[in-house]
């Protein structure tokens, strides 16, 4: 990949736990499906905190508090489907209110469902995910 063409996109997730379960999200982008946590990308001028309300709203339905910042990405993410880098941080937030959007926003995100942090299925997602879903159950505890 000819580094000098690849675009950059700012992520950002929010993480929600509730009855030791993770709120997750199965996604299509292009023509790819993948498992992920709820949010999406930081567009110019928006702040991040702004950004993540925003996306949570829209993908799953629900309002939410950010607590705190759990992760961000530590290594090189290239996307495999388009000229992309990408950088992904990770927010544990709380749910304050909203109905959750369990059949996708008819959007990108098909359907939302929980797992238990040992049984996330990393293997459906890309790797800045992974990155973050293999350090989770040390950030909870």
């Amino acid at each position: 990949m000819d580094l000098e063409k690849v675009s950059f996109s700012c992520r950002i997730y929010g993480i929600l736990v509730e009855n030791k379960k993770i709120l997750l999200t199965r996604s299509r982008f292009i023509r790819r499906e993948f498992v992920n946590f709820p949010g999406g990308g930081v567009e110019i001028g928006e702040a991040p905190k702004d950004a993540l309300i925003r996306e949570y709203q829209e993908e799953t339905g629900l309002s939410i508090k950010i607590k705190k910042i759990l992760f961000s990405s530590q290594t090189l993410h290239l996307s495999t489907q388009r000229p992309i880098q990408i950088v992904s941080s990770f927010w544990q937030v709380e749910r304050t209110a909203g109905t959750l959007k369990e059949n996708g926003n008819n959007d990108d995100v098909i359907n939302l469902f929980w797992a238990e942090v040992s049984s996330i299925p990393k293997d459906e997602m890309f790797s800045s995910d992974r990155e973050f879903a293999d350090l989770l159950p040390g950030l909870l505890s």
